[in-house]
Order: structure tokens, then C-alpha cells, then sequence
């Protein structure tokens, strides 16, 4: 299930809502981990990516208080960053993606195309205004675009997997970083 909101009150409530005990969850863009701490105790491991200086010192105390969080200070745009949070987990449940909230609908998406590529998360949670306005405002009239797909919070159909730029920088270190 791949799912939308803009408000931060209803983006934690659907983390909280799909994260299941033993989850593997990625999450860009935790800022200062509010909505982390509403699902930490539950997942198995929690990967948490944030560019800002602001999270380090939340980040300190969360990841003390709850041993299977990891907090990665990096830009999620980054192949560099996706490679790092590989070390980590090759897969994840939920991937959780909030860039801002409503701004950059554009970088939102395509950060969410790349990491859900490599992840295959079962579900995805996005924040983002743009995307959720656009999808609102969206009518589909071609016949032909599938309407039920095998997976959930992905795109498969498309022949989405590992970035071909970030599969051709994994394949040169291929000694040092297991691929699938």
C-alpha cells in the first residue's frame, strides 16, 4: 500500500497504524523524531536518514533509548546514502518518506522511486502536499494503465529495481558491498 497525507498529525498516525512488530522500517526525513518514537518499540530496526543538524541531538537520545534505531546524518538524494542504509538492510516493510512536508513533490517522488526500488518496502508513507494535491486533481481515462497490481508499496510493474546509475556504482564495488 502506498499512501499520501500532508498533515504531520495523520503521517505519524499511518506510521503508527502499518508498522507491525518485527518491521524493518526506512525512514527520510525523521527531522527531530517525534513521529519515530511513535513506532520505534514495535520495529525490529529503524533506519533513520536526515540531511539536517537539527536531528543529531534527538537522535543521540532516541537511539539510546531504543537500540534497534539507526540515525544516518546524509542526503536521502544521494546514491552514497542509499548504499550506506544498505549496510544496514538490503529490504524494508515500511519505507516512510517526508522531504518537507509540501514542498518539492518532484524530489519527493523521485527520492521515493529510488529508495523503494532498492527496498521494496510492503508499504510506503509519504508526506508531501504536492503529490497528494496532484493526486486529487488526477482523472485516469486511459484504458490500459493496470488498476490492480502484485505488489503494495512499490512499483514492480515497472520494471522498478535498483537505480541503473546506482547498480552500475554497486557493480564496481561489488567485492565490498553484497549485492542481491
Amino acid at each position: 500500500m502506498i499512501e499520501i497525507a500532508y498533515e504531520v498529525g495523520v503521517y505519524r498516525r499511518l506510521l503508527e497504524e502499518h508498522v507491525h512488530e518485527g518491521d524493518v522500517v526506512i525512514e527520510l526525513g525523521p527531522h527531530t523524531g517525534v513521529s519515530t518514537r511513535a513506532y520505534a518499540k514495535k520495529a525490529k530496526l529503524v533506519v533513520a536518514v536526515d540531511i539536517g543538524t537539527e536531528s543529531e541531538e534527538p537522535f543521540k537520545r532516541i537511539t539510546e533509548d531504543y537500540h534497534q534505531v539507526h540515525y544516518i546524518q546524509a542526503d536521502a538524494r544521494s546514491f552514497d546514502t542509499i548504499k550506506k542504509v544498505m549496510k544496514l538492510s538490503r529490504k524494508c516493510d515500511i519505507l516512510a518518506v517526508d522531504l518537507g512536508g509540501g514542498r518539492y513533490p518532484d524530489t519527493t517522488f523521485k527520492v521515493w522511486g529510488a529508495w523503494s526500488g532498492v527496498f521494496q518496502p510492503r508499504d510506503s508513507i509519504i508526506r508531501n502536499r504536492g503529490i497528494a494535491e496532484f493526486l486529487q486533481r488526477a482523472k485516469i481515462k486511459d484504458e490500459s494503465i493496470v488498476k490492480e497490481f502484485k505488489d503494495a508499496g512499490w512499483l514492480a510493474e515497472w520494471g522498478r529495481a535498483t537505480p541503473s546509475k546506482l547498480r552500475e556504482q554497486l557493480d564496481e564495488f561489488k567485492f565490498y558491498v553484497k549485492v542481491r
